[in-house]
């Protein structure tokens, strides 16, 4: 598995910024809720950009993250030399009212759409998977991978825990930022660190091989501040051990640069773990 880790990526002012301006500006039903007890909120949700609109501390984060300097350090630490060129597709800038109001439908609960909204949804999100794989396929892009930053803020709590895994077939590189760090003086907490491994022994399920398959290289505790980036390979095995006993929430960014429709040059085996597109769209 190819990683490296940055400490102290973000200081300790703009990791407490965030966290509050998240506090004041996004409520509870704005987040979407994953993986058992984790709140997530991705960057292309319209309501992330109550963040970046009102907020100096988030606008300078997307401003370091989302950059082609930002890039070019996550391909020298991995040493990528495949051609990546940044592209938007998901992200809400500038469209057209009828776009913002399809992302307004696909961030509401599917209970309270009319069926004549939800069809015009689903025509609308058809017509989004065909303009994508075709606008960003090797016939426009024959020599680079056009690849954009999908992420979320997230806050996991209690009971949040990931199974081994490497990322879905899309994403190239990936990362985790944390904002805050565990309570020390909070002896009974455990979990929620962030395990790397290795396969050890054969087995069917390679995208998401079982614990008695695999080998712990690394654990890795969430120290605000603090970087992981990995490059998405066959091997790139990861995990969350469960939380317990945590008084508050672990916040964190979660990203990756993901292909918008070219396939990941560094997963060669035939495992498969389709992205999720719908998810940011």
């Amino acid at each position: 598995m190819k990683f490296t880790i940055i400490d102290n990526f973000l200081t300790e002012d703009l990791c407490k910024n965030l966290i509050s301006d998240a506090e004041k500006l996004i409520k509870d039903n704005d987040f979407s809720k994953i993986h058992g007890n984790r709140k997530s909120l991705v960057n292309s949700n319209l309501n992330f950009r109550k963040l970046t609109d009102n907020s100096k501390s988030w606008k300078e984060l997307e401003s370091i993250i989302n950059s082609q300097s930002f890039l070019e350090l996550c391909c020298e630490k991995l040493s990528i030399k495949k051609k990546l060129v940044l592209k938007e597709f998901f992200k809400p800038n500038n469209h057209s009212k009828l776009f913002k109001k399809y992302k307004a439908i696909s961030g509401s609960s599917v209970n309270k759409i009319s069926t004549f909204a939800l069809c015009k949804y689903l025509i609308m999100r058809l017509f989004r998977d065909l303009l994508r794989n075709l606008r960003f396929s090797k016939f426009f892009f024959p020599f680079k991978i056009p690849i954009e930053l999908l992420f979320d803020y997230s806050k996991a709590g209690n009971g949040y825990e990931r199974e081994i895994h490497r990322d879905s077939d899309g994403r190239i590189i990936v990362f985790l930022l944390y904002l805050n760090s565990f309570p020390k003086n909070n002896t009974e907490q455990t979990g929620g660190t962030l395990d790397l491994y290795k396969l050890s022994k054969e087995t069917k399920n390679l995208s998401q091989p079982d614990k008695n398959s695999c080998e712990l290289i690394k654990s890795v505790k969430p120290e605000l501040g603090k970087m992981l980036i990995f490059l998405n390979k066959n091997d790139s095995y990861h995990a969350v051990s469960k939380i317990k006993n945590l008084n508050g929430s672990r916040y964190f960014i979660y990203g990756g640069y993901t292909a918008l429709s070219q396939k990941n040059p560094f997963i060669t085996n035939n495992s498969k773990l389709k992205t999720d597109f719908h998810f940011y769209d």
